[in-house]
């Protein structure tokens, strides 16, 4: 007698349309997520490292590093080398990474290029320069520091943290979403932007223009004490606004201070 067995009976269920679409899209999906973690795993055990050491011609006037998302001090010193220097540790996964090394009679420039789009790869770097010499510095996503220095400073990051003591040439900060501080600044000119974190800055001198804005951060700026009158523009979109200043709208001194959503307070010391 024969016997005849069903899609139900065998638990094979017929490939219709819209499986095998499902197919069509779920697998090729499964064969990447799967290579990319494999990428991952290989990537985490094959890190390494290498010391970083660049001086600068003596003809360079100002100096530039770009850097893949490392942790950067910028210092400014008024009686090391006449030269600017760049010092750390490259960190990378599986393949060396790249550094350029660029100069003329107008500046240098170093640059960090990974090489493998997975894994860890940053420079932590120390960037010595005579005071007054121009300094710029850009970073993918780590933390900046600036100390020292008299000369322009422009630092941006990806998304950390930067900080800024004892500057008095003009500075200019920005990141995607850490927090901005500085203290001990004496510059006349000051820019600072972050996609959302806080920024608090304390002057020693009464700055000639300070434009500051965040996301949706609180700003703090402290002034010297005094009587010194200033250009007042605030804006939030959602916090409060406490200004202790002296404000006269003909004055030299401008402050400009735009929160997206936190509080913005002005005062002195």
């Amino acid at each position: 007698m024969a016997v005849t067995t069903s899609p139900a009976t065998t638990g094979r269920l017929p490939l219709t349309r819209g499986r095998r679409a499902a197919l069509a899209v779920g697998v090729p999906v499964c064969l990447v997520l799967v290579a990319v973690t494999g990428l991952d795993l290989v990537a985490m055990f094959g890190q390494g490292s290498f010391p970083v050491n660049y001086t600068a011609p003596a003809s360079a006037k100002s100096l530039t590093l770009a850097d893949a998302g490392g942790q950067v001090l910028v210092f400014g010193t008024h009686a090391g080398p006449a030269t600017a220097e760049v010092a750390g540790t490259a960190h990378y996964s599986l393949v060396r990474p790249r550094i350029t090394e660029r100069a003329d009679g107008r500046g240098a420039t170093v640059g960090y290029q990974c090489a493998s789009p997975v894994g860890n790869c940053e420079l932590d770097a120390t960037v010595t320069v005579p005071a007054t010499m121009p300094v710029s510095v850009s970073t993918d996503g780590g933390n900046a520091k600036v100390f020292g220095t008299a000369g322009p400073v422009s630092l941006s990051t990806g998304g950390g943290d930067l900080s800024a003591r004892q500057v008095t040439g003009p500075l200019g900060l920005s990141t995607s979403g850490g927090n901005i501080s500085g203290t001990g600044i004496g510059a006349a000119t000051v820019t600072a932007s972050s996609g959302g974190g806080n920024i608090e800055i304390v002057f020693t001198s009464v700055p000639a223009d300070v434009r500051v804005s965040t996301s949706g951060g609180n700003i703090t700026l402290v002034l010297p004490a005094g009587h010194a009158q200033y250009d007042v523009t605030t804006h939030t979109d959602g916090g409060s606004v406490s200004n202790k200043l002296a404000v006269n709208s003909s004055s030299a001194h401008v402050i400009s201070a735009t929160s997206g959503g936190g509080d913005i307070t002005l005062t002195q010391q």
